[in-house]
C-alpha cells in the first residue's frame, strides 16, 4: 500500500485523539458491573473462537467433570463434543491415567507432565500435558493443554509454554488473523496482516475493509462480513493489489458469539495462496481487433454483460469459443479477483453431477466418506460457467432453478441451507427451445437463464477474423510447444484458410495450426488445410436477433454471409462468385464491406 491510513483519511488521527481522551475520562469513573460483565463475556467469546482454531487440545474440568473442550482436542482424539462434555473423566474408558495425573495438580502454578491420552477409534498415544488449577470458592477449575501427541515416544515438554503462548501464537503465525466488531471495523489483527499491507497493526485497528483493501474489494468483503453477522460461515478467495503486486487470499470467516449466543463480530483467517493459485489461462477472446461485424456485435454485448452481474446465456456451435467468451466476461467484471470455475455438463455422469455442483455430506451415498464442497460453494464471490447446460438431467435442472431464485441450496444428503454468492454463465450448442418441445429441458429454467443471451458466431461467418486469430493461435501454441521461435504463416496457406468452411470452428483452426507446427522445421509455416471441395454440402447461416438492429441491417448480414460462402465455393475467385450469384463484382464488394 502506497500510503498510510492517516494520509488516506486525515480525520482518523483526530478521531483517535478524541478516543484517547474518552478513554482517560472513562478511567476516572468506575465502570458499572454490567459493563464489566459484558466486556468479560465478549473477551471470553473471542478467546474461545481463537482457541478453537488451535491445533493443541484444550480441556476445562470442574470438580472432575469436563465442562469445555476445543476442536483441536476433538480432532486429535476422534471424540464428539457431546460424548465427553458433562461427563466425569473417571467414567470414561481409557482415561484413567490422564485423570489420575490431573488429579495430582493442586497448585495454582502450571505443571507439565507426560501422559497417555485416549483416542476413540485407535490406540492411545503419548502426549505432553500442561495443567493449572484455579479456585473459585469451594469449586476448582482445572485447565489442561494437550500437545505433541506421538505413538512412538513421549512428546517434548518444550513444545508448551505458559498462557502467553496463545498470544505469541497469534502474533507469530504467518497467516493473516483478524477480528472485527459489529460495525465491521478491525478490533484486533496480528502482525502478519500489518506486514502484508505495510501498516502497523495499530493503524489497521479501527479501520474498515474499504480503507484497507480499497473500495471495490472492500465492498465485496463487507458483503461477506454482513452474511457472517447473520450467522453464516464463509470461505472465499479474492485478489487484491498490495504495494503494486496482485495477491490472492483464501479467507475463512466465522461469527463470534457472546455468552448469550448473540453474534458480536467476525473472526477470520486469511492465507496468501498466490503461489498456489497461478493466474488462469488468458481468454482467446479479445475486446478489439476483430474485423467482422458479427464478432464486433458479439463483443459489444459481452462488454455490456461484464459491466453487470446478471445471468448470461451463451449460444453457438461447438468450438466457436463460448467458454473463452465466458472467461472474458468474468475477467472484465467486478468479480475478476475471485475464482472462475467451469463444469462441462456433458462429460459428468448424471449420477455424479449433483455432487459436483452442490456437494454432499458424509454418508450421502456409498463412498461418500467425508463432506465435499461442490463447485457452487467453491465459486463463492466468483463466476461459474455451466457449459453444455442442455445436458443436465431434469431433476438437476429443477434444483438449479431453485438456486438461481434463492441463491441457496442443500448439499446432497444434507439438511443445512447453504447460501452462495456466485454468478452463473450458461452455454450450449443446442437449440433449447427445441429441447423444451421434446421434453428434455425445463421451460422455467430456460426463461430464468435466458436473461441476457449472446450468440457466438461460427468461424465461417467471420472469415475476416482468421488472419488475427491465426497470428494469436500460432504464438500461443508455439509457446506451449516450447519452440525456439514463432514461425510466420505462408501466404498461400493463409489464403486457403479463408476458403475453408470450418465446421469445427476455432477449435478446428487451432488443430490445423498445431499439426502444422508439429511438422514445421524451418522457414515459413505451411499448412495442410482440409479439403475445400465442399460445394455439394448443405450450408446455413444463423443471425442472432438483436432488438437494437433494424431489419435492413440483419438482411445485410445474411447477404454478406452468402457472398462469403459463394467465394469459398468458387475457390476464392470473386468474379466467378459474383456470376454464380447473378450480380456484378462491384455489387459483391459492396455486400462484403464490414459495415454491411
Amino acid at each position: 500500500m502506497q500510503r498510510t491510513r492517516s494520509q488516506a483519511n486525515p480525520n482518523i488521527r483526530a478521531s483517535r485523539v478524541d478516543e484517547t481522551a474518552s478513554r482517560k475520562n472513562t478511567l476516572k469513573s468506575t465502570p458499572s458491573p454490567k459493563y464489566i460483565s459484558e466486556t468479560l463475556a465478549e473477551n471470553r467469546s473471542r478467546l474461545i473462537r481463537v482457541v478453537n482454531m488451535l491445533f493443541d487440545g484444550i480441556l476445562v474440568i470442574l470438580d472432575g467433570v469436563i465442562i469445555e473442550t476445543n476442536q483441536g482436542f476433538l480432532s486429535m482424539t476422534g471424540y464428539e463434543a457431546e460424548e465427553i462434555i458433562g461427563r466425569k473423566m473417571s467414567d470414561l474408558e481409557g482415561w484413567n491415567q490422564l485423570d489420575s495425573k490431573l488429579a495430582k495438580v493442586v497448585s495454582e502454578e502450571s505443571v507439565s507432565f507426560e501422559s497417555v491420552v485416549p483416542r476413540k477409534h485407535s490406540l492411545p498415544v503419548s502426549a505432553t500435558v500442561r495443567a493449572v488449577r484455579a479456585f473459585n470458592g469451594t469449586s476448582s477449575f482445572l485447565f489442561a493443554v494437550i500437545a505433541g501427541m506421538t505413538e512412538n515416544e513421549p512428546a517434548s515438554a518444550e513444545l508448551l509454554r505458559s498462557a502467553e503462548r496463545y498470544r505469541s501464537l497469534f502474533e507469530s503465525v504467518q497467516d493473516l488473523v483478524f477480528i472485527k466488531d459489529k460495525d465491521l471495523k478491525f478490533s484486533d489483527v496480528n502482525p502478519a496482516m500489518g506486514n502484508t499491507f505495510g501498516l502497523p497493526p495499530s493503524e489497521i485497528v479501527g479501520s474498515t475493509a474499504e480503507q484497507i483493501y480499497g473500495h471495490d474489494v472492500g465492498t465485496r468483503i463487507r458483503e461477506w462480513d454482513m452474511r457472517v453477522l447473520s450467522g453464516e460461515t464463509i470461505e472465499d478467495e479474492h485478489a487484491v493489489v498490495v504495494k503494486g503486486e496482485r495477491l490472492i487470499f483464501n479467507d475463512i470467516r466465522v461469527p463470534i458469539r457472546n455468552s448469550s449466543g448473540n453474534i458480536v463480530g467476525v473472526c477470520g483467517i486469511s492465507r496468501n495462496v498466490t503461489e498456489l493459485s497461478p493466474p488462469g489461462p488468458k481468454s482467446a477472446i479479445y475486446s478489439n481487433g476483430y474485423r467482422s461485424r458479427a464478432m464486433k456485435d458479439t463483443m459489444e454485448l459481452a462488454s455490456q454483460a461484464s459491466a453487470k452481474d446478471s445471468i448470461v446465456m451463451l449460444q453457438g456451435e461447438s468450438g466457436s469459443g463460448k467458454d473463452h467468451l465466458a472467461k472474458w466476461i468474468h475477467d472484465h467484471s467486478k468479480r475478476s479477483g475471485s475464482r472462475f470455475l467451469t463444469i462441462n455438463c456433458a462429460t459428468v455422469p448424471h449420477e455424479l453431477a449433483e455432487s459436483e455442483l452442490f456437494g454432499h455430506e458424509s454418508g450421502a451415498f456409498t463412498g461418500a466418506i467425508s463432506r465435499k464442497r461442490g463447485l457452487l460453494e467453491l465459486t463463492e464471490g466468483g463466476t461459474l460457467l455451466l457449459n453444455e447446460i442442455g445436458e443436465l438431467s431434469l431433476s438437476l435442472q429443477s434444483k438449479l432453478l431453485v438456486f438461481l431464485d434463492s441463491k441457496s441450496f442443500h448439499r446432497l444428503g444434507g439438511e443445512k441451507n447453504v447460501r452462495v454468492d456466485a454468478r452463473i454463465i450458461a452455454a450450449t450448442h443446442r437449440d433449447l427451445e427445441e429441447e423444451i418441445a421434446a421434453g428434455r429441458f425445463s421451460k422455467a429454467l430456460f426463461y430464468r437463464l435466458n436473461v441476457f443471451p449472446i450468440f457466438v458466431p461460427p468461424l465461417r461467418n467471420r472469415i475476416e477474423d482468421i488472419p488475427m486469430l491465426t497470428r494469436e493461435l500460432i504464438t500461443k501454441v508455439s509457446k506451449e510447444m516450447n519452440l525456439s521461435q514463432t514461425p510466420k504463416l505462408d501466404t498461400k496457406s493463409l489464403g486457403e484458410l479463408g476458403l475453408y468452411n470450418w465446421p469445427g470452428n476455432v477449435r478446428e483452426l487451432r488443430n490445423v495450426l498445431e499439426k502444422g507446427l508439429i511438422l514445421w522445421q524451418s522457414g515459413r509455416l505451411k499448412l495442410n488445410v482440409p479439403s475445400m471441395d465442399q460445394k455439394t454440402e448443405d450450408w446455413s447461416v444463423r443471425v442472432g436477433f438483436n432488438p437494437g438492429k433494424k431489419l435492413s441491417e440483419m438482411t445485410k448480414d445474411v447477404a454478406r454471409s452468402i457472398c462469403i460462402e459463394a467465394i469459398r465455393r468458387n475457390g476464392g475467385n470473386r468474379s466467378a462468385a459474383a456470376r454464380s450469384l447473378g450480380m456484378s463484382r462491384d455489387s459483391l464488394y459492396r455486400h462484403l464491406r464490414s459495415d454491411g
